[in-house]
């Protein structure tokens, strides 16, 4: 149960840091959203996810994470459900 927890809690940080991220590099953009337009503006700059001084663009370009986000809420969800039943069936 504790690795349940700070599973879900990891998630919950990460899905502050997608929502707050106003600049991503491509990798995070890839792996949490979906590239939304043809052409970007990209510049050097810090990714508002994984911190890394890289090429980045704006987070609206991936769609702001929704993606992302969504997948997280729903491994969060399926967590504390797991682990009610686990309480519950006790």
């Amino acid at each position: 149960m504790a690795i349940q927890l700070r599973h879900a809690m990891s998630n919950k940080a990460l899905i502050k840091k997608l929502k707050n991220a106003y600049q991503s590099c491509s990798d995070c953009g890839d792996k949490y959203g979906v590239y939304s337009v043809g052409c970007s503006s990209v510049w050097e700059g810090k990714c508002d996810v994984c911190g890394e001084t890289k090429p980045v663009t704006e987070a609206r370009d991936y769609g702001y994470f929704i993606t992302g986000i969504r997948k997280l809420t729903l491994e969060d969800n399926a967590a504390k459900s797991n682990s009610q039943t686990k309480v519950e069936q006790g």
